[in-house]
């Protein structure tokens, strides 16, 4: 008899359970009215910005569902350490949406240090990812090296700013670098070089809905390159001297959706792109440039997320300091991977143990391979470089800057070692 009752009970669970899981997507799909919205501890961010991103206001019938998709959006600019809602039914009948929108703390210090005696780079600067609470992206970054040594300034002006859906970003570059490229590990060639570069970047971002919507991203360059063969080493073969100046014009289009809530991901991206380098000197010759790259994101549950990603591209140009000199493999040098064409991929996990307001635990394993080539063919014709790395990193969300990550990198030269970073 109580075996009976206990199956019976097991089997009144059950109903109860499928019944109610056969409600919820009919709950989350049925309409209702939104009276009202109040946006809560929003201390820096404008409550414009974030309705900007409601795709309803006040009056409008929409589904819980919708306001789902609402809520990845806020979360996709970048810059909440929280976000969650409620549907509050008021005295009155009506009903209120009460948003509750952290900011995190995105006024950033740069200060970072990675390499060794021979080969290093130093950084340091400032930026802003919401400056005046208005999603606007300020930086200014000095860095200096065995390889280069420049100053940068990077702004952005987001599309809750603009006309419909189009971004504004720009930056002025002004320093001098040293490009090398490897063989057996060692430098065979390089090129030093005194530049000044300017950019503009006019866009209408895939992520700005859920929709793929056809509109390219243009983005313009200007681009000025004089050699100094006193920045490369006397043993090393050294470009033929040259100045070049070039109208750099982009065009670029991709689709996909990256859904991100602070560090994790799910989704995926597709992009394409090409561009001309108009010379503006009789030294200048002009070329074209192809590019290509996908990514793909799945977050499994709260802990476990698989993540890939790959690029190409091909240039035309033969002037050694617009040529790509990667450092995609984790573990090889700038230059290792370079040329006229080049390859790059990954693949791996990320492993998220915990993720609070105030403290995430994140660790990541990936394996990561790429070439490069003076023609595309070659590119798959030589061994690609390659190396594995785990990395293990504490993190507070609210304040994005302020983390600490340790990694351990294997890679085929078998000069293993750990990176730390603050």
């Amino acid at each position: 008899m109580k075996m009976i009752k206990t199956q019976a009970i097991l089997l009144l669970l059950l109903q109860c359970s499928i019944s109610l899981l056969a409600q919820e997507p009919k709950i989350h799909q049925e309409e209702i009215t939104i009276d009202s919205i109040s946006i809560n501890k929003n201390w820096r961010t404008k409550d414009a910005i974030i309705l900007q991103e409601l795709n309803l206001k006040m009056g409008d019938q929409t589904t819980r569902s919708a306001i789902d998709t609402s809520m990845l959006k806020i979360w996709n600019i970048g810059n909440f350490s929280t976000i969650n809602y409620e549907i509050t039914s008021l005295p009155d009948g009506q009903n209120l949406l009460n948003i509750t929108a952290k900011d995190a703390f995105t006024i950033v210090p740069n200060l970072s240090f990675n390499g060794n005696k021979n080969n290093f780079q130093f950084s340091a600067g400032i930026n802003d990812n919401n400056f005046l609470g208005r999603n606007i992206g300020l930086e200014l970054n000095g860095t200096t090296g065995t390889n280069n040594k420049h100053l940068r300034i990077r702004t952005s002006i987001p599309r809750q700013l603009l006309y419909r859906n189009m971004a504004l970003s720009g930056s002025f570059t002004y320093g001098n670098s040293m490009n090398y490229q490897y063989a057996g590990g060692q430098k065979i060639r390089g090129v030093g070089y005194l530049k000044k570069e300017f950019s503009l970047g006019i866009s209408n971002p895939w992520h700005t809905d859920f929709k793929y919507n056809f509109s390219p991203d243009i983005s313009l360059h200007l681009t000025q390159h004089a050699t100094d063969s006193t920045l490369i080493s006397a043993d090393i073969t050294h470009a033929d001297n040259y100045e070049v100046s070039y109208l750099q014009i982009g065009i670029s289009e991709s689709m996909g959706y990256i859904k991100q809530k602070r560090h994790q991901k799910d989704g995926y991206h597709l992009g394409m792109g090409v561009g001309w380098g108009l010379g503006l000197t009789t030294d200048s010759p002009s070329y074209h440039t192809i590019s290509t790259g996908a990514s793909y994101h799945k977050l499994f549950n709260r802990v476990v997320q698989f993540s890939c990603s790959a690029t190409t591209a091909y240039t035309s140009t033969n002037i050694p300091s617009l040529l790509f000199y990667r450092n995609d493999v984790k573990g090889t040098y700038a230059g290792e991977v370079s040329g006229k064409a080049y390859y790059a991929a990954s693949i791996g996990s990320e492993l998220t143990y915990f993720n609070r307001q105030w403290l995430a635990m994140v660790q990541s394993f990936y394996f990561n391979l790429g070439n490069g080539a003076s023609k595309y063919l070659s590119l798959f014709n030589a061994k690609p470089y390659y190396s594995a790395y785990t990395n293990l990193k504490l993190r507070v969300p609210s304040i994005p800057w302020l983390a600490i990550s340790v990694d351990f990198v294997w890679s085929q030269r078998k000069d293993n070692w750990v990176i730390l970073n603050l």
